[in-house]
């Protein structure tokens, strides 16, 4: 059974400062995410567009 509403955090675009860090969380986390950084990016588009390339699987 899965929740009603609920969020995938396993991926996130995070500011800081005036970059975009890109953090995922591996399926190993299970109940409590692990986040580890990808990659900085000048532009939350281009944090995007790297997430949208990657395959994680």
């Amino acid at each position: 059974m899965s929740p009603f509403k609920s969020e995938d955090l396993t991926e996130l675009v995070a500011q800081e400062g005036d970059e975009f860090v890109v953090v995922r969380s591996p399926d190993s986390a299970e109940h409590r995410p692990d986040y580890r950084e990808l990659g900085r990016f000048p532009t939350r588009a281009k944090a995007e567009e790297f997430l949208a390339s990657t395959d994680f699987a």
